[in-house]
Formats: C-alpha cells, structure tokens, sequence
C-alpha cells in the first residue's frame, strides 16, 4: 500500500487530478463499448455521475432520460451550438456526423454558444441552393462552458459594463465582483443562470487578463476565448521534471548509431522545438539516400501517463508571434525531445532510396540515435545553395555537400509529386514583427524558397512512407484525410470559374460529385499568366474542403496521396505521437492490438485532434488578424497595392500584396 492509500491521509493534489483523468477515460471506454445502449443512471456511483456531467458540458458525454451515451452512439440527434451575431445559430453535430444546420432565434429554445442539443431537422434536412438545411432545438441536453472573454468598461458612475470580445456572444447586463478593476481591462467572466426564470444571467470575474492595447494581455485573450490551456498540471510537470538532461545509455541500448553521420535541421530562426532533421546522399545509381529523423517523443512519454493525457487534451502546440503554447512541457519540447545541435538525441527514421526521377525505390524505418550537426534556417539553406562564398567550405564542411543532394532529391520528388497530379500553391502569409516587449512594429512579407521547399518534399515524402509501411503490416494508426470538393463547394466553384470565362474542361468533374484533384490542376494551369490568376488560384484553395485526422486511411487529395499520416512533429502534434508508437511496435515485432478496440479509439483521438487543430487555427488566426488590422489602421490614407480574392452582392474580398491581409470593401464604398 503507498502512502496516498494509507487510510486517514489525503492524497497530494497532483494524485487526485490524474486520478480524475483516469476516472473520465475509463468512463469514456464504457459509453463507447456499450454503444446504442448506453449506460443506466443506476449503474453508475455519485462520482461517476459527477465526472459524465463534467463531461457532458464538453459534449463528451449525452444524458437523454436515464441512460447516458457516447455522442457517437446516442439515439437522436446531437449538436453544439454556435451563435451568430444576429441571433440565430449554427449547429455542428456531434458523433461523427457531417455538415452544418441553420437555427432561426425563434427554434433555439434559449440555447446559447456552446450548449449541447438534442434538434430535428426540418424538411428532411434539404437545403434551398446556396443554403444551409435548417433545424430546430428539441432540448437542451448541458450547458456549455459558461465563461465570456471581454473588456471590463466603466460606466461615468463607475458601473461595471462588459463588451465581449466575440460580438456574437451576448453581454451580461449584471457584473459582479468587478472590485477595483480599472476601465479598458480584459477580464474573463463566469456566467451563472439563476434558476429563477425571470432572472437573467449575470458574469462574475473570475480572472484579469490585462489592459486594453497591451500583446500579452491580447494573446491571453485569446486563449481564454477559445479554451486553450496555457499552464500544465502538476502531476505533467513532476513527470517531465524526472526525466535525464539527456538519453541515458539504456535509452540508447540497441538504437541504430547516426551521431557519426551528417544530419542537420533546418528551421525558423526562432523555432526552439526542433522535431526533425534530414540527411542525404547522392548514390551510385543516380539517385538518392534519404533519411527524415523525427524526435522519439514516445521514449519518453509513456501512454496513459499525465504527461500523454495532458498531450491528448491539447493535441496540438499553438504558435502566437513571440510566444508559443507547447503540446508537451518545455524540457521535452524545448530540450530532450528537440534535436539540439551537437547533443545527441533519440529519433525515429524513415530511411528512403528515391532514384532519379524522384520514384521511392525502396524504405525502412528504425529507431536510432542522432547528433544534428548544424541548426540551420531557411534564408541560411537559400543563401548557401543560391549565393556560395568563399568562406562557406571551411564554415560548414560536409554539411555542404549534405545540402546539395537535399537540394538536387526535393526537384526530383517535388516533379515525381507534381506529375502524379499534386497541386501546389505558393501563397505565403505574412509575418507579424514583434518588439523586444511583444509589441507590434510591423508587418514583414512571407517567403517560400528552396529552404522552405527540401523540408517540405521530404516530409511530405517520410509521412507517405510510414503510411504506406503501417497499412501493409495491418498496423492501426490516425490518418491524415483530404477529400476532394464536391457538392456546395464544387458547385459555389463552378460558377465562379464560369463567370470568369474558365470553365472546368469537359470529362474532369469525374463521378459527378466531388472534383478530382486533376481537374483542378487543369484550372491552375489555365490560369497561370493571366491577370487574375492570384484570385482563382485563391477560389480554388477555398473550394478544398479542410483536412482531417480519421483512423481509416482515406488519401490526400491536395497532394494526390493515396496513403498519408502524419509521422514528423510528435513534439506538437498528438496524432504524430500515436503513428509513432505504431511504428514501434512494428519494428520491435509485437503483436498489433486488436482491430475492433483500436479504431474506436483512434476515431476519438482522431476527431478530439481535429478539432484542436481547427481551434488552434482559428485563435492563430484570429490573433494575427487583429494585429494586422491594427498596424493598419495607423495608416489610414496611405496607398497600397492588393487583388481581388473574392467578390459577393455586397463587395469584394481582398488581400494586400506582400502584407497577406485580408479586407473587405463595401459595395457601397466602390461608387459608379
């Protein structure tokens, strides 16, 4: 018996939180082994009923009558709301469903952002042309999260007033516990919905984010807005906090030796969490010798422990100018898992022969022991490949000639990949440029050169290889999905493509459904020379659905991919670490683990990671858009250069050469 389970003593905090994550994971098993049957009320104990209404609010959990369900599994239909800034409401089903349904305010039954639903569909779920299929609310099954992001303003009296950051959300007319906080302050509040019905909502502060015009305030603004944790628990932080400094030799016992051998990373010049590096060679035949090293997070990170549920729970690193948000704690991210040059670390490896023509040839994966031989950033890798000087063969030795074959293997991969149909888009962002004190002082134009392009085609090159290598060993793992456009999309392109005179070529639509990629390489290639070949390279962008993470393999439409996962970055991406431990276990010969387990399993890390990743991407967004917007607004009256990306009944879309800003101009504002 250890000491927490000692009668008469209370276990630590950091026990009871991971013993709570247990709890809630295990639950979750439950829900989704019984399946359509779900789980009686009276089967489950008070504690289990408390952590299911916990997560319930999360739409992890369904409660209809006295039987509790998996979202996947539950005898209706489930939905999370999302309200507009009028008043009515989107609704995106839950369980694996697909697609959107519009509300109208007057079919939500109260329903607010984030609330979890039980709805119908109306008119058996058809939409008129251009329209979403419309829904109403049935019941409100939980409450969402009931916190509000927003700035603290004072009344001349000094009433307490709250303006929400999302303008969509509505505003608590009652703020309480407001204290001493002064004006123009962000503030994150708790809404609380008295049971008396004639008594609205009222938001108590529960945290102060900063002032109004200060970045770091801004960038805890959004991450409180969107939910993303910042700080790790305890019990994650011991764990990493007991790891070695460095790979000890039994972490090292049986690896294959590469810390003789020149590899190197190259990356921005402000990354610290350095996932990858590469090797190449030049062979005899012509061809080449590849090898992606990727760092072995999954050494050090066992399954199930606090450190891999912590992981799970953010499934993605978050990147803000100037301040990143890790997957995994900063001497992991940052040290022991990050390929530091000169250090010696541990990788896994997918070892490729490409001939001449850019055709993988042959692959083997392995787990090995690396030493990186130079941190290099991608204007470094451009400068030395396109501008040579004297002094660059005493500076870098065998990393020269290193980069010279990567050079010489990414061309020929990069026309292998483009020949079998592979689109490739060149449109940069642009880069916020940050201050010392993390403010905003400009705004610099993306680029994407040879540097950017050799990591490129060899990642895309090693994740094609484990995919390929886990489907013929029978090996489960998260894939990484693409679907061509079909329906609203294709059709929303269609027209637009025909209004400006390019209409797709007959035969390429294919099944009539969706597009297939080489239909739309042809419209890319039509339009290449002409005036507004920035706005349908745009309109084609924009008619690719989002990729996805799912547990059956299902290709890659833009890349023309049959087979493709993620396999590079397991320091910031869950689903990376997963492909990892599958490949591990491949290679250390054991046995796969049943199929029937393993795919409920990865389809809820797959569509948990999905959704982390859109809301990373969407507070990243949302952060560099008010940056932007900012920077410019002090420049009002100035001239700039910018094209047209979209064009609507109520104006057009467009983004501003160099700067990659998006903006719209009223219809209105255009005059005759």
């Amino acid at each position: 018996m250890t000491d927490s389970e000692t009668p008469g003593t209370t276990p630590p905090p950091t026990a009871r939180a991971g013993e709570v994550r247990q709890n809630e994971r295990r639950l979750l098993d439950r829900l989704a082994e019984a399946g359509t049957g779900g789980l009686a009320t009276e089967e489950l104990s008070d504690e289990q009923l408390g952590l299911l209404s916990g997560l319930a609010r999360h739409a992890r959990a369904v409660r209809l009558g006295e039987r509790w369900y998996a979202p996947a599994h539950a005898p209706g239909r489930i939905a999370r709301v999302d309200r507009l800034e009028r008043g009515d409401a989107l609704l995106k089903p839950l369980g694996g469903s697909a697609g959107r349904f519009y509300v109208g305010r007057r079919r939500l039954r109260r329903a607010e952002t984030g609330d979890v639903v039980l709805f119908e569909a109306l008119g058996e779920g058809e939409a008129r042309p251009g329209r979403l299929p419309e829904a109403k609310v049935v019941r409100i099954l939980a409450h969402g999260p009931s916190e509000r992001v927003g700035l603290l303003r004072r009344e001349e009296d000094g009433k307490p007033r709250f303006e929400p950051f999302d303008p969509s959300s509505p505003a608590p007319e009652e703020i309480v516990d407001a204290g001493e906080i002064a004006d123009s302050t962000w503030v994150r509040l708790e809404i609380e919905r008295p049971r008396e019905r004639d008594r609205q909502p009222f938001g108590r502060v529960v945290e102060v984010l900063g002032p109004e015009g200060e970045p770091a305030a801004e960038i805890d603004v959004v991450l409180a807005h969107f939910g993303i944790p910042s700080e790790f628990p305890a019990e994650a932080l011991a764990e990493a906090a007991a790891l070695p400094v460095a790979p000890r030799p039994e972490d090292l016992a049986g690896r294959e030796d590469w810390t003789g051998r020149t590899v190197v990373t190259i990356d921005g010049p402000k990354t610290k969490d350095l996932d990858d590096a590469i090797a190449a060679e030049r062979l005899p035949s012509g061809g080449f010798r590849l090898a992606v090293h990727v760092a072995d997070v999954s050494h050090w990170v066992p399954e199930g422990s606090a450190l891999d549920l912590e992981a799970f729970r953010r499934a993605t690193s978050v990147y803000y100018p100037g301040r990143t948000i890790p997957m995994l704690p900063e001497h992991l991210s940052n040290g022991l898992g990050s390929l530091v040059p000169g250090e010696v670390r541990l990788a896994m490896s997918a070892i490729l022969d490409v001939d001449s023509s850019g055709r993988v040839v042959a692959r083997r994966y392995a787990e090995t022991a690396i030493r990186s031989a130079r941190r290099l950033t991608y204007g470094e890798v451009r400068r030395i490949l396109e501008e040579p000087a004297a002094g660059d063969a005493a500076e870098y030795g065998p990393v020269l000639e290193t980069l010279s074959a990567a050079r010489d293997a990414m061309a020929a991969l990069l026309s292998a990949r483009l020949s079998r149909g592979s689109l490739d888009f060149d449109l940069p962002e642009g880069d916020v440029e940050i201050d010392e004190e993390g403010a905003l002082v400009g705004i610099e134009p993306g680029e994407r050169h040879v540097g950017h392009r050799i990591v490129e085609e060899f990642m895309i090159a090693a994740n094609e290889a484990v995919a390929t290598g886990l489907l013929a060993a029978g090996r489960p793992a998260v894939f990484r999905i693409h679907e061509p456009p079909g329906g609203e999309r294709r059709g929303d392109l269609e027209r637009a493509l025909a209004s400006l005179g390019l209409p797709l070529l007959p035969g390429k639509p294919g099944d009539g459904e969706t597009l297939p990629t080489s239909a739309l390489k042809d419209v890319l290639a039509r339009a290449a020379g002409r005036p507004d070949e920035g706005l349908i390279s745009a309109l084609v962008l924009r008619a690719l659905p989002a990729a996805r993470y799912g547990a059956e393999n299902g290709g890659h439409a833009a890349l023309a991919a049959p087979r493709y996962l993620h396999f590079t970055s397991p320091i910031r991406r869950y689903p990376d670490l997963v492909v990892h431990r599958s490949l591990k276990s491949l290679l250390g010969g054991r046995a796969p683990e049943p199929a029937e387990g393993a795919g409920e399993r990865l389809a809820a890390i797959a569509e948990h990671s999905t959704e982390a990743e859109r809301r990373s991407e969407r507070s990243e967004r949302e952060l560099l858009q008010w940056w932007k917007v900012r920077w410019f607004g002090a420049r009002i009256g100035e001239r700039f250069t910018g094209r047209v990306t979209g064009v609507q009944p109520f104006g057009l879309f467009v983004v501003l050469d160099g700067y990659h800003v998006d903006g719209l101009i009223p219809v209105a504002t255009l005059g005759e």
